[in-house]
């Protein structure tokens, strides 16, 4: 009988030990052993056992966890005050170095935190914190990581969230985008009025090289035939004259209907003796008429008497 209730003493006690050993750690978390206050064994998720009364636990969670950053005022690379908030992904990697190489560790983080804002917002302008936001976000991700590899943590993500100017500073540089949007258009209409004067007067120009050429070629035929009614000559001569000057009151008076006319002042002898000239020289080219396109009929100066 003695023998049955010391068994039954022993199972007891067995299994009171087992169950004050017995540890459950829960998917996501881990468990610091700490025996006699010095650190003993990480204990993974699972069914684990420790010495009762001698052993103690430290659990913690490794899930991934964010830090929310509360605005905070930096100071730009050009002397302006701003405010910014950011959020921080993190989650520990190494349970043994969170808890014993740094003290309270989620104070820690946000003061590393908010030194490297500090510190990256003063080495850029205002201009340039919202262009370069992408940037900002991979520096600071870059700087943190390296930063708390030492106290057991990874920094997964840096997401600056918002940047807030002062209100007179958003005035100022809405000014600012107003007063270049009006200049580039004024530049613009100014370019599009030097083009259009430019071809403009580039067709002017080639009006007036065909209308001279054309003139040129009636000269020609006239002269031309001249050679081939020598006693029409005066006539012929008083009809080229007339149709120089019939062009050169069009041209004075298109010139004068132009935005941008001017004065010309002609001398008709000039005007004359030029005439004279090129039928001159027509006239010392022996049979040029045969080498003229087209023809021109003067049986009508003849007269009765003519040839």
């Amino acid at each position: 009988m003695d023998a049955v209730l010391g068994l039954l003493v022993s199972l007891a006690v067995g299994l009171g030990y087992f169950a004050s050993s017995a540890r459950v750690i829960e998917q996501g978390n881990k468990a610091l052993v700490e025996r006699l206050g010095r650190y003993q064994r990480t204990l993974d998720p699972g069914l684990n056992f420790v010495i009762p009364f001698v052993d103690s636990l430290i659990v913690e969670t490794v899930r991934e966890r964010d830090l929310d950053i509360a605005p905070q005022q930096v100071i730009t690379k050009d002397g302006l005050a701003i405010e910014v908030d950011a959020l921080v992904s993190w989650r520990i990697v190494n349970l043994k170095a969170a808890y014993y190489n740094v003290d309270n560790l989620d104070d820690s983080l946000r003061n590393l935190v908010l030194t490297e804002l500090r510190a990256r917002f003063g080495q850029i302008d205002l201009e340039e914190t919202f262009s370069k936001i992408e940037e900002l976000n991979n520096y600071l991700l870059e700087r943190l990581d390296t930063i708390t590899t030492e106290w057991g943590i990874k920094v997964l993500r840096v997401a600056i969230q918002n940047i807030k100017r002062p209100e007179e500073i958003d005035r100022a540089m809405e000014r600012t985008r107003i007063a270049e949007r009006e200049r580039q258009a004024a530049v613009s209409e100014a370019e599009g009025k030097r083009d259009a004067a430019i071809a403009e007067a580039e067709g002017r120009k080639r009006a007036a090289v065909s209308e001279a050429e054309g003139i040129v070629q009636a000269v020609q035929l006239i002269s031309a035939a001249m050679q081939d009614r020598p006693q029409n000559k005066g006539v012929l001569e008083q009809m080229v004259k007339f149709l120089v000057a019939q062009r050169y009151v069009d041209a004075s008076q298109r010139i004068s209907e132009s935005p941008n006319s001017k004065v010309i002042f002609m001398d008709p002898k000039a005007l004359t003796e030029t005439v004279n000239g090129i039928m001159e020289s027509e006239e010392s080219v022996p049979a040029r008429h045969n080498h003229v396109h087209g023809k021109i009929d003067f049986a009508d100066l003849d007269g009765p008497g003519g040839a």
